[in-house]
Formats: structure tokens, C-alpha cells, sequence
């Protein structure tokens, strides 16, 4: 939340200073544009380092969150292999194996080949 205020505070003087140059017709002055160039120098680097600081601490409390769930579940966060996940090397389940092509469902029973012209 501060963060954001010191943002927005740099880059609304920024405007206005920036705005009354304009309005007063000091922009064409050397020393008014080294002084807007300053003003726009510090917000940038101000809105750099704001940013890296946001995202190392998102990355802690991200990095907090995971070590708390995986305490919770009592798993050390060990990843499910593929072949191990996978539906092709499960075991196969009981009922019709069907084996592909255009068959009729009341066609359908175990043992037989596939028909591709019904009856």
C-alpha cells in the first residue's frame, strides 16, 4: 500500500510540475527542463526499485505459502512421475473393450471383431 502512494505521489509532481513549466512558459528555460528531467529520472528509478522490492517479497510470502501447504500434507512435495499418472499403463478397467472403428453399441460384445456394416 505505501509503495503505491510513493508512486503516485512522484508521478503526480512529476505532472505538475511539468504542467506549470508549461503553463508559466518556463519549459523553454535550461534549468526548468534539467529540473523535469531530475523529477522524471527519480520516479523512474523510484517505480524500478519499488517494483524488484514488490516482487522478492511476492516471492517470499509465494515461497511460505508452498512450505506451509506441503507441512500441512504431510508430503514433501514429491511430484507424481508421468508413467505413474498415466491412464494407458493403469490397470484396465472390467466391462466392454471396444478397440475403435464403427461399431453399434447392441453389436458390442467381448470376443468378437469389430463389424463395420450393421445389419
Amino acid at each position: 500500500m505505501m509503495n503505491s502512494v510513493i508512486k503516485l505521489f512522484l508521478v503526480l509532481t512529476t505532472i505538475t510540475v511539468a504542467c506549470l513549466g508549461w503553463i508559466t512558459g518556463q519549459l523553454r528555460s535550461r534549468d526548468f527542463m534539467i529540473l523535469v528531467l531530475v523529477l522524471v529520472s527519480a520516479t523512474l528509478a523510484a517505480f524500478l526499485i519499488l517494483n524488484i522490492r514488490e516482487r522478492r517479497l511476492e516471492e517470499k510470502k509465494r515461497k511460505q505459502r508452498e512450505s506451509r501447504f506441503a507441512k500441512e500434507t504431510d508430503t514433501p512435495g514429491e511430484k507424481v512421475k508421468r508413467s505413474e499418472g498415466s491412464f494407458a499403463l493403469r490397470e484396465k478397467k472390467s466391462g466392454l473393450t471396444w478397440g475403435g472403428g464403427n461399431i453399434k453399441a447392441s453389436e458390442a460384445t467381448r470376443g468378437t471383431k469389430r463389424k463395420f456394416l450393421g445389419r
